[in-house]
C-alpha cells in the first residue's frame, strides 16, 4: 500500500520546488532538525529513536550538503525523510521545507551529472513491484527522481516510469544504478540514537 502510496506521490509531484525560510545563518543543523515542527515527522515517525546524518556532495562544488532524517516507520519498513542544509558563510542554509521533510532513498543513490537536465544532482529509482533495496531485480521501475539545487532550493523532479525490458530505457538505468556507473561522491552515513544527541546537550522533541 504505502508503494502504491509512493508512486502517487511521485507522479503527482513531477517538479516539486520546495520554498525554505531566508533566516540568519543555521549554526547546527541537528539542533535546527529537531527544532523543527513537522507534523507528518510526529505522526509518522512517532517518538524519535534515531536520526541518520548524511553528509554529499550535492552540487559537485566540493562542498557537501548536510542531510538528516528519520525512519517514519509508520509508512513502511525502509521510509526515510529529510530535512536538507546547504552550506552559507557563517553555517548553514536549509533548502527543504520548514514544516515537511522531503522523500530520499541514499540506499545506493546515484550522485553526479543529470544529462538529461544539465546539472548536478542525485538520483534514485523507485520500485512498485519490490521494496526499493531490491529494485534491481525488478524489470519495471514505477519512477526515476532527480534532486538537485536551484536558487538556493531542493528541486525533486520525477522523470516517470522505466521499462528495463526495452534496451533504451535499460541503458538510462544503467547509467544511474548499474555497476559500472560513474559517480562524483558517495553519501557518508552516519547513526545517531536519541540518546547520544541527548548527552551531547540536544533537546529531543
Amino acid at each position: 500500500m504505502f508503494k502504491r502510496m509512493l508512486y502517487i506521490v511521485c507522479a503527482a509531484f513531477v517538479v516539486l520546488v520546495v520554498p525554505v525560510r531566508s533566516d540568519e545563518p543555521i549554526a547546527d543543523p541537528i539542533a535546527d532538525y529537531l527544532e523543527m515542527n513537522v507534523p507528518d515527522r510526529v505522526s509518522n515517525a512517532g517518538h524519535l529513536l534515531i536520526i541518520k546524518r548524511v553528509e554529499v556532495d550535492l552540487e559537485g562544488t566540493g562542498k557537501s550538503e548536510i542531510f538528516l532524517g528519520t525512519w517514519y516507520r509508520h509508512s513502511g519498513p525502509n521510509t526515510w525523510l529529510w530535512a536538507g542544509y546547504t552550506p552559507i558563510a557563517g553555517g548553514y542554509k536549509r533548502i527543504t521545507p520548514a514544516h515537511s521533510d522531503v522523500l530520499i532513498d541514499f540506499d545506493g543513490i546515484y550522485v553526479g551529472d543529470l544529462p538529461e537536465i544539465g546539472r548536478h544532482g542525485m538520483a534514485q529509482a523507485y520500485s512498485l513491484e519490490l521494496d526499493n533495496k531490491d529494485r534491481e531485480q525488478s524489470n519495471m521501475i514505477s519512477d526515476v527522481t532527480f534532486y538537485y539545487i536551484e536558487q538556493g532550493e531542493l528541486v525533486q523532479k520525477g522523470t516517470g516510469a522505466l521499462d528495463r525490458d526495452d534496451p533504451e530505457q535499460e541503458a538510462e538505468y544503467e547509467f544511474y544504478f548499474g555497476p559500472n556507473r560513474k559517480v562524483s561522491a558517495t553519501p557518508k552515513i552516519e547513526s545517531f540514537t536519541v540518546q547520544e544527541l541527548a548527552s551531547k546537550g540536544y533537546r529531543i522533541p
